[in-house]
């Protein structure tokens, strides 16, 4: 199967089509090039692996910058849980939980944890921003889970949770007591199964999650 690893040489920077295997294999020692881009296509959706940010014009920055505001947090007193780390871009209305800090509060409060790994230099991270700054149904499914949101450079360990590479973004989701439902994927990908783009069903995921194992499904067990 093919996957998706980051380079082995630093300062090495590419992205994979992860809808058509045409442009060939990735794999951890090296990068097949020159590849070939074929129809505008096979521009829809790339996953980013690479170590450091790819060099963007002065007017892709701009529009990656221009995104929409994120959805407001509601007032305290609607008895929503607060956010103990920054959201790197992904709504502060969502209570984020730091890396070791949301396995552990999964574990005591007996809740899935859904976590979310990115690059700030990953431009389908940034895609991807939009939808969690924006769909409230998302935002109010995030209440039922420990949310972690991980920087991939910032907190190298998570490399090891890549079930078939560590491409970005890529979302998983985990039982309560920290196990990792690798069943649990974009039921639209063939390859790249973590892997989210705006428009796939990323809520439809989340609520197979709490199906499994969310509350009601641990009281009927």
């Amino acid at each position: 199967m093919d996957r998706a690893s980051g380079p082995s040489r630093p300062g090495v920077v590419s992205c994979v089509d992860v809808q058509s295997s045409r442009f060939g294999r990735l794999t951890r020692d090296r990068v097949l090039a020159p590849l070939t881009i074929v129809g505008v296509s096979s521009l829809l959706a790339f996953a980013c692996t690479a170590e450091h940010p790819p060099k963007s014009s002065g007017l892709q920055a701009r529009a990656a910058n221009a995104t929409p505001p994120a959805t407001q947090a509601p007032p305290a007193d609607a008895g929503r849980r607060g956010a103990t780390v920054e959201s790197h871009g992904f709504n502060d209305a969502i209570a984020w939980r730091g890396f070791e800090e949301g396995f552990r509060e999964a574990a005591e409060q007996n809740r899935p944890l859904m976590l979310v790994v990115h690059a700030s230099w990953c431009s389908k991270c940034r895609l991807l921003k939009r939808k969690f700054r924006t769909d409230q149904e998302l935002i109010e499914l995030s209440e039922q889970f420990v949310m972690v949101n991980v920087d991939q450079d910032h907190e190298p360990s998570v490399t090891r949770l890549g079930p078939d590479g560590t491409y970005l973004p890529r979302v998983l989701f985990f039982a309560p007591n920290g196990d990792l439902d690798a069943t649990l994927q974009n039921p639209g990908r063939g390859r790249f199964r973590y892997f989210y783009m705006p428009h796939e069903d990323l809520i439809g995921t989340m609520r197979r999650a709490l199906e499994r194992h969310g509350a009601p499904a641990r009281e009927h067990s």
